[in-house]
């Protein structure tokens, strides 16, 4: 008899707390848009751009949804001798610059002009290019390990004399042409081509370090980046130091906190990074991004691995050459692309003929 009452109780408890529940309606907050400007100027002879978008949900910085995308903005990058450069629309809401005698200097300021359709007008705070620093050397270290998502590596450093006499910020870009394997295509009985490619990457990580605590002293075995191992080849590598100022410094350093925030519970919520472009006509409202001026070195060299034997290759990259039968190039995005025989099969990328050769042993 007791038992037969728990067994009633049981189901009636149960209607009586579901019933307690209340159905709570969230109301979901729609954030307006704000409008987000990335570019730059650079003592490079290369046209200069600049990204216009709006934030909102984005799936991949190559793919942004039509709506948010500003494409019919007047843009204008000046300095402060009133020399300025127009900037047109390409796609994927990118500005080019069109006068290709425009050329950031050291020494002078510049700024970004951003007249919207309706009316609106953004301006970045102007920015004094400060003089570039050499980078005295390149080292490379092999790193072996590797496991099912990346093979094993070529870790890059540079090494610089950091100027005494003033205040130094640093970031360093880094791109590399990487050798990547397929089983290729067939060209007659025992005959396969178009196997090997060279692919380009660019290291999206920030790469970014003051002086305050080695003013005037050496920078040694600052890393600037990697290279995968896929294949036997010679990774060619570029790296760019850029001297910031210190308002572009912090910009990139509150980005780099909130990217590698634990998510624990006492971090600080993600919020707008603040940059250096504001409403002309209200400085309360201001535009995501940052617009800088900054001088660039740049250094080339080639990696020259040497003692990886054929056993270490197969287990370090094995996973990463597909199975089907398809052209290098074809099958790997960004990949340099090369005709068939006769014509020369995966040759060298352009522009590293005088660069530093560098061996790696391991």
């Amino acid at each position: 008899m007791h038992l037969k009452k728990i067994i009633i109780l049981v189901p009636v408890i149960s209607i009586l707390l579901f019933s307690c529940i209340k159905r709570v309606d969230v109301v979901t907050r729609d954030a307006q848009s704000i409008l987000v400007v990335e570019g730059n100027i650079t003592t490079d002879t290369i046209p200069y751009t600049v990204k216009l978008t709006y934030s909102g949900q984005v799936m991949h910085a190559d793919n942004i949804l039509d709506q948010y995308l500003e494409k019919d903005a007047t843009v204008t990058i000046s300095d402060d001798l009133g020399n300025s450069t127009a900037m047109a629309y390409t796609k994927q809401g990118i500005y080019t610059s069109t006068n290709p005698a425009y050329i950031g200097k050291v020494g002078r300021s510049y700024a970004v002009t951003v007249l919207l359709k309706d009316g609106r007008k953004y301006v970045s705070t102007p920015e004094k290019m400060k003089a570039p620093v050499a980078i005295d050397s390149v080292t490379v270290r092999y790193n072996g390990l590797f496991d099912m998502t990346q093979p094993s590596r070529m870790e890059v450093f540079v090494n610089t004399t950091d100027p005494a006499a003033e205040e130094n910020y640093y970031r360093w870009t880094f791109s590399s042409w990487v050798g990547r394997e397929t089983w290729g295509v067939s060209c007659g009985i025992g005959c396969v081509m178009m196997r090997f490619c060279y692919q380009y990457s660019v290291d999206q990580e920030v790469r970014i370090l003051s002086d305050a605590a080695i003013n005037g002293n050496r920078i040694t075995n600052q890393q600037v980046g990697y290279c995968y191992i896929f294949t036997y080849s010679n990774p060619y590598v570029e790296i760019g130091q850029i001297s910031l100022t210190r308002e572009a410094y912090q910009f990139w350093e509150a980005y780099q906190a909130q990217q590698t925030r634990a998510g624990g519970i006492l971090d600080p919520l993600p919020a707008a990074i603040k940059g250096n472009v504001h409403n002309a006509a209200d400085v309360n409202d201001f535009a995501l991004g940052y617009f800088s001026a900054a001088a660039v070195t740049h250094k080339k060299v080639i990696l020259v691995p040497y003692s990886i034997t054929d056993y270490l290759l197969k287990i370090s990259s094995s996973e990463f050459i597909p199975t089907k039968s398809v052209a290098c190039f074809d099958f790997f995005p960004n990949a340099l692309v090369y005709a068939a025989p006769p014509a020369k099969q995966n040759p060298p990328p352009p522009g590293w003929e005088n660069a530093q050769q560098i061996k790696v042993f391991w």
